[in-house]
């Protein structure tokens, strides 16, 4: 059997003109120059001329002769230059935009990308891509619409004042996202992974090599679902519970503060570090109830990895004009300041993606394809 080597890398923005496009853009140009033969696709709606909130200029998505797209109908269809695409199969996956089409770069030229909105259509879209032989597959991400993204190989986060003018509370909401994508994983046991996987997609409760109990929910979002659960483990001995779905924090608050007993010396297990950020209604306190929690005896961790790779910055932003009435201009905060009280505080590269240190980001990326191309 041969190890499929493509690499799915997801490009996850914090918000609007944090330097995703950016960052995408100048990704692809490096890959293109290396010859490596890349698709594109999105989640959801990206590459508008215009910020349609702001009205400023945004950087729209560059592709070059050869490269596969997997983006809307429509978007194909509002392409001016017709001969940049080539139109190669359809994917019987749909958006709010129509039918994803997969097309050809026929040579250089702007694209907007409308990809899939759910994880399924993801994962039949990478499917897909990867039947075109291409090698490395670039998603366009969103922190509001990140769920899909549990199917790449690793991300880039991209953040910057767009989504806080204040440095402090940045870094702060960037550190709480890197170490939630750094739990711990699973390790070798008993039940495996892949058993664990096997089963019906429910709340299961585990000993050594099997599952004891299952629960007919599959994430932890109420207290009727909390109370569930608690009621199954007081009349069971178990050593992990596994939540196959998204986690509320306020559950998680709720049994750090009244259930620490029962789950002390016990597992929480999640499918993905992403399910407990969509869960998560204060992203920027979320480092401090994971901590408080492994603080009292209860362990998180994770069946899959999916590493952030590096952290992107821009210090950039779209001012209110106070000038002219719901206008916006241009503006930056102090992005020296951004940059070391990021790196003083993120375990991970982190790169200003408008500065001349860009070119680090090649680093990191090479670093993690080297299996791939070399």
């Amino acid at each position: 059997m041969i190890k499929d080597k493509t690499r799915v890398i997801g490009i996850l923005g914090t918000a609007k003109n944090t330097g995703k496009t950016t960052t995408l853009n100048f990704l692809l140009e490096w890959l293109n120059r290396k010859g490596i033969n890349v698709g594109l696709t999105s989640i959801g709606y990206d590459g508008e001329d215009i910020d349609n909130i702001t009205g400023l200029p945004k950087p729209r998505i560059f592709i070059q002769k050869e490269n596969i797209i997997a983006t809307a109908e429509q978007c194909l269809l509002s392409i001016e230059d017709k001969k940049v695409i080539e139109i190669m199969e359809k994917t019987t996956v749909y958006n709010a935009l129509g039918e994803i089409i997969l097309g050809k770069g026929l040579r250089k030229g702007l694209v907007v990308l409308a990809g899939p909105n759910k994880g399924r259509d993801l994962q039949i879209i990478i499917h897909q891509l990867k039947q075109q032989k291409v090698e490395i597959i670039l998603v366009d991400g969103a922190l509001n619409r990140m769920l899909p993204l549990i199917y790449c190989d690793a991300l880039i986060l991209a953040t910057g004042a767009s989504r806080n003018t204040d440095i402090d509370l940045l870094v702060d909401e960037t550190e709480s996202i890197t170490r939630t994508f750094n739990l711990p994983l699973r390790q070798k046991a008993k039940i495996s992974n892949q058993e664990i996987l096997s089963y019906q997609k429910k709340i299961m409760v585990l000993k050594q090599d099997r599952p004891i109990k299952k629960l007919d929910d599959y994430s932890l979002l109420s207290e009727r679902t909390l109370n569930n659960l608690i009621d199954v483990i007081n009349d069971e001995d178990f050593e992990e519970i596994y939540i196959p779905g998204i986690i509320q924090d306020l559950i998680l608050k709720k049994i750090a503060k009244d259930y620490s007993k029962l789950f002390q010396g016990k597992t929480i297990l999640i499918n993905n570090p992403i399910f407990l950020l969509v869960g998560s209604r204060d992203i920027r306190h979320l480092k401090d109830l994971i901590e408080k929690i492994s603080n009292s005896g209860i362990s998180i961790k994770t069946l899959y990895n999916l590493p952030i790779l590096a952290v992107t910055i821009n210090p950039f932003y779209p001012k209110y004009s106070r000038l002219r009435k719901d206008s916006y201009e241009m503006g930056w905060i102090d992005g020296y300041q951004l940059y070391y009280k990021m790196k003083s505080k993120i375990f991970i590269p982190v790169i200003n993606i408008m500065g001349e240190e860009s070119n680090k980001l090649l680093t990191v990326i090479k670093r993690f394809l080297k299996n791939t191309i070399d």
